[in-house]
């Protein structure tokens, strides 16, 4: 009686090793998780929904001829694009910078700088966003323009304070932010639904005053359509207020609200899923799978917006929870390995037993498949990384040839220009010699099949023009952000450069002395000497102006 009861209490134990521990959320909790697993589902049709939307305003551009449609097109463009693709969300902007400039409507013009300039910062380019903003009128700006300028600037700020992380430059990054953000207030719409948002970003970053803030972020949610970006924000400016006090349950909550707003949002930019796996990873280690799941989404979202900063954030964090994931895998195998020898020394003493170690066997066979089927998703998520940098180093080969290809091109055109300007001259003298000698029949005979003039010389400039242009087609714009506003060259144009853009351009090419620019421009090395002067007069920095100039339209960036 006694063995029976001691193999009744090791088959027990045995069993409740075997069962996996599940932590049971709340009602509320469990039935988010299911919706959003159900959106994640759903998510390649809620994309396709979103790229239709984006045809129908493309096609609009297609049939409209109208600039300030045009131009209400490029926004609602940027407005489709700027959570869900950033190159696309940035070639939209610069198209409205263009074309705002063109037609010169200051309204469009500053918006969408104002707009490039947050996206860049973004994509990790602080000090670009920066000097991009700084090129606002700030006034000419009406009350919803000073709002967003100076919103746009606090964000810039406080994402690189995030970035930056220091004891040096941080604080001062946050006192900026600050700042921009006590500026842009007195211009917030009251009567806007984000009203309450932005005072809770106003209690959080200015007044250090959570509860105020947390009081703001629920009214906000509660007036904010639930698909929308900014109840997505205030969910999640929500889940870190009450992670901050402890309350995980509510953390949670808001974190699943937020996701899901972002995915029904095709919000492709988003923090809030890879930081619900990260809240499963460090409060549910028995849901790792869960938590791989979702930052594995994470990351291909960051992949699809290509966000390079938060592909590299996302993949710091995902070896950790894969890591992890396998590590509590090999602890269930240890602990089914142990139960299967206990189960084999009960075999001699409870035959009814062999079912159930036949049962749990085909369970651990399963598990180690799945162990080996994370194995080789790790293996390939490598094979690929190395792959991406092959073509990385390919491209970058690419570049620096196609440039060196470029300058050797350009130099070419200009030497044999060069030399065939010199030859006229020599004609010149020849002719002037001739006629002199009174023999102008030989010379008549001489110079019948090829003669210089004027029309020759337009010839050359034209074609230089649009040889160089071709070569560097974003020179024009590129030397008059050298010059002062007053002092810019504006073409009349789009494929013929005024006399000192060619001046300039000869530089850009290494053509720098007066009387070698002269030759090839048909004019006096005095008159070069003049144009350069007055150019340099109207540059930014007049002392390295001519030193920029020659580092214009280079191929490779400095990213």
């Amino acid at each position: 009686m006694n063995s029976v009861l001691v193999m009744r209490e090791l088959l027990l134990y045995v069993l409740l090793l075997l069962l996996p521990t599940t932590t049971f959320a709340g009602s509320n909790t469990e039935q988010l998780r299911q919706k959003l697993d159900k959106l994640l589902a759903q998510r390649n049709s809620l994309i396709n929904a979103k790229y239709k939307d984006i045809k129908r305003l493309k096609k609009y551009l297609i049939t409209n001829s109208n600039a300030i449609n045009h131009l209400q097109t490029y926004e609602q463009l940027y407005e489709e694009y700027y959570v869900f693709q950033f190159d696309s969300a940035m070639t939209y902007l610069d198209k409205g910078i263009q074309l705002s400039r063109q037609i010169k409507n200051s309204y469009y013009y500053n918006t969408n700088v104002i707009r490039k300039a947050e996206l860049l910062s973004i994509g990790g380019l602080y000090s670009e966003a920066v000097h991009e903003i700084e090129q606002v009128d700030t006034t000419i700006l009406d009350r919803p323009q000073r709002f967003e300028y100076y919103f746009s600037l606090f964000r810039i700020y406080t994402y690189w304070a995030d970035f930056c992380n220091d004891k040096t430059y941080t604080p001062t990054h946050r006192l900026k932010a600050q700042e921009y953000l006590k500026k842009a207030m007195p211009f917030c719409d009251e009567t806007d639904k984000t009203y309450e948002y932005y005072l809770g970003e106003y209690a959080v970053f200015v007044l250090n005053n959570p509860q105020t803030a947390r009081a703001h972020y629920i009214k906000a949610i509660k007036q904010l359509p639930q698909n929308s970006r900014f109840y997505a924000m205030s969910c999640f400016a929500l889940s870190g207020s009450y992670g901050n006090e402890g309350n995980t349950k509510k953390q949670e909550e808001f974190l699943l609200l937020s996701s899901i707003a972002d995915i029904e949002n095709c919000t492709m930019e988003n923090f809030a899923l890879q930081n619900l796996a990260m809240y499963i990873f460090e409060h549910n280690k028995d849901e790792l799978d869960l938590a791989q799941q979702y930052i594995q989404t994470a990351l291909e979202d960051a992949h699809f917006y290509n966000n390079r900063l938060r592909i590299i954030e996302i993949s710091s964090k995902l070896p950790v929870i894969v890591s992890s994931y396998q590590q509590t895998l090999n602890q269930r195998n240890k602990v089914q390995m142990t139960a299967i020898i206990i189960i084999s020394l009960l075999l001699l003493f409870l035959l009814s037993a062999v079912f159930y170690i036949v049962k749990q066997t085909k369970r651990l066979s399963l598990q180690q498949q799945e162990l080996q089927k994370n194995n080789n998703q790790l293996s390939e998520l490598n094979r690929q990384q190395k792959e991406l940098n092959t073509q990385l180093h390919s491209l970058n080969a690419l570049l620096i040839d196609t440039n060196s290809k470029r300058e050797r091109l350009a130099k070419l055109y200009i030497d044999l220009c060069a030399k065939y300007i010199a030859r006229l001259k020599k004609q010149q003298t020849l002719v002037k010699r001739k006629i002199k000698a009174n023999q102008t029949t030989e010379l008549l005979s001489q110079l019948s099949s090829e003669r210089l003039s004027e029309e020759d010389a337009d010839t050359f400039l034209s074609r230089f023009d649009k040889a160089f242009l071709d070569l560097y087609p974003d020179f024009t714009e590129e030397l008059n952000s050298l010059l002062l506003p007053e002092g810019q060259i504006q073409n009349k144009s789009t494929d013929e450069l005024t006399t000192e853009q060619r001046i300039m351009a000869l530089i850009r090419l290494g053509v720098k002395e007066s009387a070698e620019i002269a030759d090839l421009l048909f004019y006096s090395p005095q008159t070069i000497y003049n144009y350069r002067s007055a150019l340099k007069a109207k540059a930014i920095d007049k002392t390295n102006f001519e030193a920029e100039v020659s580092k214009l339209c280079s191929v490779i960036g400095n990213d």
